[in-house]
């Protein structure tokens, strides 16, 4: 195994052992408290959600946002409408009796966070990283260049850091961020170019497999060339796998190691050219997936 490989082995054995550790921490927790709050929809009211807001992200009800979250709907919003069921006791005599029966269905009005202002939300697990990078406009620049598809930067939807769009073949990063974020965005949907351009399964388990896997390659590359992710990295996939999920990190090891070593060995061949060389730029070929 060459230096370089070597170097990408120890620093996925200490982004597995970080991941892990994240699950143990009061972030977590408060995560999973936040998140506890928010009703799980069915499919036909995500439906009615999309319709009625495609950019909806996280709703609740008005009492819900005033009293779990002190914020307030802004004057003049128009409410989402989904279905939610009517539930009576099954048996009215027995006070001490619990269960319930589903005696019809009524109208539900309910807000996204976007129309609602107040206290921040602390459902971001993930803190945007802050540091700045050495020589930023000549590896941003070496970045562009290895990314298999173009690269262009603007202000993105709900102000996500960045996004890989399969039908439009291109990588599109949050602009204004900082540049050691800035560097590990185009890094994650780079990977994502790279690895899943041929998947598109909605499938959950496959959706948290293409995140770890895109992280993962970003945290190494990043790491190889001295810019500490770890902060944001181990958050990132703490909140897509859980500690039985995480046994994808392990399956997809390969697949990461190979395309770190081979992106860090593009990127280093265009910021250090070989002198009379013909700069071509390579060609990835990462390893088979096990979807």
């Amino acid at each position: 195994m060459s230096r370089q490989d070597c170097q990408i082995q120890e620093i996925l054995e200490r982004l597995e052992t970080g991941v892990r550790e994240v699950y143990s921490t009061d972030a977590w927790k408060n995560y999973l408290r936040v998140l506890s709050k928010f009703h799980s929809y069915s499919v036909n009211n995500c439906l009615l959600i999309y319709m009625q807001k495609p950019d909806a992200s996280m709703v609740a009800g008005y009492r819900v946002w005033s009293t779990d979250f002190h914020r307030q709907v802004r004057k003049g919003e128009k409410s989402i409408r989904i279905i939610a069921p009517v539930k009576r006791k099954a048996v009215e005599k027995d006070e001490d009796d619990n269960t319930y029966r589903i005696a019809g269905f009524r109208v539900c009005h309910v807000f996204d966070v976007s129309q609602t202002y107040g206290e921040p939300v602390p459902v971001n697990l993930c803190e945007n990283l802050q540091d700045s990078v050495d020589d930023y406009p000549s590896f941003i620049e070496a970045l562009i260049l290895a990314s298999p598809v173009r690269v262009r930067f603007g202000k993105t939807q709900d102000g996500v850091n960045g996004f890989y769009s399969v039908l439009d073949e291109e990588i599109v990063i949050n602009a204004g961020m900082s540049q050691a974020q800035t560097v590990k965005t185009l890094l994650h949907e780079i990977a994502h170019a790279l690895l899943h351009k041929d998947n598109r399964s909605s499938k959950h388990s496959e959706r948290v497999r293409r995140e770890i896997e895109a992280e993962s390659v970003a945290c190494a590359v990043s790491s190889y060339y001295g810019i500490d992710t770890s902060s944001y990295s181990f958050r990132y996939i703490a909140a897509y796998a859980n500690d039985r999920e995480l046994d994808m990190l392990k399956e997809s090891m390969e697949t990461i190691r190979h395309t770190s070593s081979e992106l860090i060995t593009l990127i280093s061949r265009i910021r250090n050219p070989v002198p009379g060389a013909r700069n071509k730029k390579p060609e990835i070929h990462p390893a088979s997936l096990s979807y």
